[in-house]
Formats: C-alpha cells, structure tokens, sequence
C-alpha cells in the first residue's frame, strides 16, 4: 500500500489551452479511488502522469512522502492496466505475465512461483500455456491484471480497463476487479467515463470537469448531494427546474417552483430568501401519492412511460413543466391520468442557478 499526493500539477498540450489545472489530492494507503469524468476531461492525462509517462508543466507526485516526479515508470513501483491490454500475442498466457518480472531481473523459482499466484488470484492457473487469441476479452483482460500484479507494485493504475467489454462481462469483471485490488492491498486509481463502474467499485470518487476536480467525495453522497448540476448530471438522470427561496426554518427552506411550493433540506451553499437556484430530484425519489395532500405533494398528469420489466419510467407533466419518475414494481396506469406526486424534503437538491 502507499499513499498517493498530488500537490499542483498542471498540464498543456497547446500553449494557452490548459488540460490539466493546477490539481492537489491526497489518496490513502489501500483506497479504490476513481477518476471520473467525460473524454477529455483530463483524467487519463492525470493518471499517466502519475505513472510517469507524461512530465506536468508543474507540481509534484508524491508516494508515500517520497517525490517521483521525475522518475522513470519503472521505478516508481507502480503498474499500469491498459484499456487495450497490451498482451504480445505470439506468449503465452505465462510468458505474458512473467513479462515485466523479467525486466526487473526476477528469474527461476522465484519467477514461476509469483507468476502462478497471480495467476491463481485471476483463477486463470489452467490457462497458462494458451496464447492470448485463444481467450475471451474477459479473460484477456485478467491476464493483463495478473501482470500488473505479479510485480507487487504498491499502486495499480488502471485505464478504463473494462471498456471493450460487453455489458454483461463489465458487470461481472467489476466485482472481480474490485477483490482482486482488495485482496492485494493495493492502492487503486481507475480512470473510467462509466458512471456504474464508479458508484459501485470506488471508494472515493473524484469528478473531473474541464481539467480540474468539479467534486470529491463517497459515491453515495456525490450521487445524493452534487454541488454542480454537471455533477448531478454525470452521475446519473435527474430533473432540474428553477426555484426561488421563499422562507428559511433552521434545517429546511421553502422554494417556489413553477408547480408547487416545496419544503426542502437546507443545502450547503448559502441561502437567504429570494436566492434564484436551480432544484434537483433524482427520478426514483418521486413517488406516485396515496393520498391526495400534503407536505411536497403536488398534482401533475401522466404523460407517456416506458415499461422496463422492474421499473417503469414515467413522465408526468406538471403545470406545463415535465418530470421523469421512475417506479419500482410498477403498476398499472393510464397515460393521460390525474396523478399525485410526493417528494421528501432530503431529496431535494438546491444548486446554483444554471
């Protein structure tokens, strides 16, 4: 394990035009951490600057209060998972692994013995002697992590690992990816786009927007409570429409909307009455109402839905305004129908105004 430091850096590629900007983060000693963000964003430039194949214009790299900036990869005691595997194809699935061993001089027993762990780790132990087009992309990809691994780096770096995988394998390579980094006592940075890798495999999450960190924080508080409406809406649906602060009551503000006036959670950004700002509402946090008033209960009409076997997505339209909602065990219902609608005041999410 090592603690990872990121004090300052900054990268360009074209004079002016800044990929990275100046960006500090510390990760602990055995964190999963993400780096999560849209194509060119800057998070795979990061990572690679961590490996150490692209010199920042500026800042440090720190592993365990030691500064490698300036050292080589090879000698920061890191591995890197590429999102290509880069296997040589005329190897072996062994040879494959025993690869970076053997540039470190690690010949023999030794060799053998930490090349079949790995191996093990992956449950790939019976594939040793097949060549790399022989195995499916999953197991290709396993072979690419149990190289990694069989170094004993103290960091693992991974580059969008899963994304040549079909859906079904992601889903199953993720727990997979998870353990084996877990088992390992690794400290894990993983660069993905893929906000379901994210939520489910990390830690810590660190949202990357226009070269700089746009939030940092646990997955389901990022999720629940995002300070931007880009991070609301790169962690998932959501339906925004504006507000206006009407009276603030200790923990809870009241806010005008175009349908309803709503008593929500006070956020964390400042608010007095009068404050335009933009509301947020997760889609699974409205429900269709039992009865007919009450606090955040308001009237719309079913518009249109989609059937989805466990969920059905609803939109409703309220006072001209729509709203998507997403209905667990849903059930029957006609589209063009008076409804009510209940929202809890924690599901509420005031952001700035757009």
């Amino acid at each position: 394990m090592v603690k990872l430091e990121i004090q300052g850096i900054s990268k360009s590629y074209t004079p002016g035009q800044p990929v990275l900007k100046p960006i500090d983060l510390t990760i602990t000693p055995g964190e999963f951490f993400f780096l999560l963000g849209p194509s060119g964003c800057g998070k795979s430039t990061l990572l690679r600057i961590i490996a150490g194949f692209i010199k920042p214009d500026s800042g440090s790299i720190l592993f365990d209060s030691h500064n490698v900036t300036t050292l080589p990869p090879e000698k920061r005691d890191a591995a890197m998972v590429f999102q290509n595997y880069a296997l040589w194809p005329h190897m072996t699935v062994f040879e494959n692994v025993a690869f970076g061993l053997e540039t470190r001089d690690i010949r023999g027993e030794i060799k053998k013995n930490r090349v079949m762990t790995a191996l093990e780790m992956v449950k790939l132990a019976d594939l040793a002697e097949r060549k790399p087009a022989s195995l499916s992309g999953g197991q290709q990809q396993r072979v690419a992590l149990a190289r990694a691994i069989a170094v004993k780096p103290k960091m693992l770096l991974l580059d969008e690992p899963l994304s040549n995988l079909d859906a079904k394998l992601r889903d199953s390579m993720r727990f997979e990816l998870w353990r084996i980094c877990k088992d390992s006592g690794l400290t894990a940075v993983y660069v993905t786009h893929d906000r379901k890798e994210a939520l489910s495999m990390a830690d810590r999450i660190a949202v990357i927007h226009n070269g700089q960190i746009e939030q940092l924080g646990l997955p389901e508080d990022l999720y629940r409570t995002p300070n931007s409406r880009f991070s609301a809406e790169f962690l998932g649906n959501a339906n925004f429409f504006p507000a206006t602060v009407k009276t603030i009551e200790k923990d809870f503000c009241f806010i005008e909307t175009p349908f309803a006036v709503l008593k929500a959670v006070k956020p964390a950004m400042p608010v007095q009455p009068g404050l335009k700002c933009t509301a947020m509402i997760r889609p699974e946090f409205l429900t269709f109402s039992t009865v007919s008033s009450g606090e955040n209960i308001f009237e719309a009409e079913l518009h249109t839905g989609a059937f989805l076997g466990e969920v059905s997505l609803w939109n409703v339209i309220a006072n001209d305004l729509f709203l998507t909602l997403c209905e667990l065990r849903p059930a029957s219902r006609k589209k063009g129908s008076s409804v009510k609608i209940a929202v809890a005041p924690e599901n509420i999410v005031l952001l700035p105004e757009a």
